[in-house]
């Protein structure tokens, strides 16, 4: 089963349903472990990806994974072979931003340790074989973000690339000259993943830090000729509201219309100023609706952003579910979002907190995945300084009480265990829609808090049905399975029987049954 983009699809349910190998029956601390690690030069912040039978000149077809570092290299491995250990390409980008870097960070940035260089999800085309990748550079010319487009099966520049950068929109925000707000590469981070829908390329953008000028903006790129063909800016009038969503990426519907979520900034209720929003553009990124809690003025004076963790549009719904550091989910309805309403959000269907308010400790980061099982879907999620939890989902509304909640304890004595930032970054794995196979698998901080901090971690496997049920960590025999170094807010990527975990040790680890069943 491929995956070729952040948490699996454009509705980002992060759920691979197509899992045969993996199930509640053979993951156990005996049957599974780590299988071999392929070495990098640099922290890997974007999630792994993988196409099955791609024909790698000089090597037949193979099943690749891909892996992108912060030292703006891409490489290219065998997914399954132990024994493969070189890559089958690597390809570089051009030279990294090493850090502190003066002119993009604020003083003490820590936020991102060591070099700036690919620091989003890449995305995958398999009709055009070509894998799409955001490269941040500096050279004697400054700072500049550049799009790549990369064969499959060999690395090497495709399309007419690599194309570098440059926007500008009608705006008189902070940064503005003459009416016209450009694109500085220096002020801007790419970190949501990648997009591609319409025949388009999708990037987002944020800030170092909220290191001020800038803005949230999305880019529309053309998948074929890699020309610009589309530019938003959240605040033209304003200043800030950008767009990371903590590595997750723009959520896309049926008619390709684009969802994404939205940090502090300005606002305005009319919706030209949408800093802590919900926003939804068409295609050619005009803005088609949009949502703004009543609290928002609070939650900008607060830092408590919206845009912490990106969207999820239920499947088979007009439904879209978010929330960010406040700790609360939003349910919306994509047909008639709601704009804003002073003094209450009764305008949509439902907004609950997934963990009671305690001073914005309880952050949700990346966003919630989904497992859609008859008798009602779960969706879950794992915020800061609280358990993993699943809430039932009944066509039109969920259940405010979790169905489900994780036990278990790590070393710290935080029970349910994630010791502050980011939390727990989930995916799901599963045989078709049968939640006796399904596993949920998460990344998190092992004893200590990765807000700006490079730390230990964990990867851990719980029954999806029942969370109380820890099939296997990598402590367990931590020798042979250990993680290392957290890589913060990257999700596994799990397909074909395999777990990928992408780490700040220099290295990405496949694990997997250590014995066919």
């Amino acid at each position: 089963m491929p995956v070729t983009t952040q948490h699996n699809d454009n509705r980002r349910t992060g759920a691979n349903l197509h899992e045969t190998t993996l199930t509640p029956l053979t993951v156990g601390r005996e049957t599974f472990g780590k299988l071999f690690t392929r070495a990098v030069d640099g922290q890997i912040y974007a999630q792994p990806l993988v196409v099955p039978g791609v024909h790698v000149p000089g090597a037949g077809r193979r099943d690749v994974v891909y892996a992108a570092t912060m030292h703006n290299s891409v490489y290219a491995f065998d997914a399954h072979d132990p024994g493969a250990a070189a890559p089958l390409w690597r390809t570089s980008l051009g030279p990294s931003v090493p850090l502190p870097d003066p002119e993009i960070g604020p003083s003490g940035y820590r936020d991102i340790a060591a070099e700036v260089g690919i620091v989003s999800t890449p995305v995958i085309d398999t009709a055009r074989q070509v894998l799409y990748a955001v490269a941040f550079t500096k050279d004697a010319d400054g700072h500049h973000h550049t799009l790549h487009a990369l064969d499959l099966a060999t690395g090497r520049p495709v399309l007419g690339g690599p194309v570098r950068i440059a926007a500008d929109v009608p705006g008189t925000g902070e940064g503005s000259s003459g009416g016209r707000i450009a694109f500085v590469s220096r002020r801007h981070v790419q970190r949501a993943a990648l997009t591609l829908a319409n025949g388009r390329v999708y990037m987002a953008f944020a800030s170092y830090g909220d290191r001020r000028p800038y803005h949230g903006w999305v880019l529309a790129h053309d998948a074929a000729t890699l020309s610009l063909v589309g530019a938003y800016v959240t605040t033209p009038g304003t200043r800030m509201g950008g767009i990371w969503q903590a590595g997750q990426g723009l959520a896309v519907d049926g008619s390709g219309c684009l969802y994404f979520m939205t940090g502090n900034g300005g606002f305005a209720a009319d919706g030209s100023e949408l800093g802590d929003s919900v926003v939804k553009l068409t295609p050619d990124l005009t803005v088609a609706d949009w949502f703004s809690p009543y609290d928002n003025a609070a939650l900008d004076a607060r830092d408590a952003d919206l845009g912490s963790a990106g969207p999820l549009l239920l499947p088979r719904t007009s439904l879209l579910l978010g929330g960010g550091k406040e700790g609360k989910f939003y349910l919306l309805d994509t047909g008639r979002m709601g704009h804003f309403h002073a003094g209450a959000d009764t305008q949509i269907p439902q907004s609950f907190y997934v963990v009671a308010p305690d001073d914005e400790r309880h952050h949700i980061h990346g966003g919630p995945v989904y497992g859609d099982f008859p008798g009602g879907p779960w969706a879950y999620v794992w915020p800061e300084n609280a358990f993993l939890c699943a809430y039932r989902f009944d066509g039109r509304s969920f259940a405010t009480t979790p169905v489900s909640t994780s036990t278990t304890t790590d070393p710290t004595g935080v029970p349910g265990g994630s010791p502050g930032m980011p939390g727990g970054m989930l995916s799901l794995s599963a045989r078709g829609p049968d939640p006796a196979t399904a596993l949920l698998w998460a990344t998190h901080p092992y004893r200590d808090d990765a807000n700006q901090a490079v730390v230990e971690g964990v990867l851990r496997c719980y029954r999806a049905a029942d969370l109380t049920r820890e099939l296997w960590n990598s402590k367990m025999n931590a020798a042979r399975d250990d993680v290392g170094l957290f890589a913060k807010f990257v999700p596994p990527t799990v397909t074909g029987g395999k777990v990928y975990v992408a780490t700040f040790s220099g290295g990405l680890h496949a694990y997997g049954l250590l014995t066919r069943p």
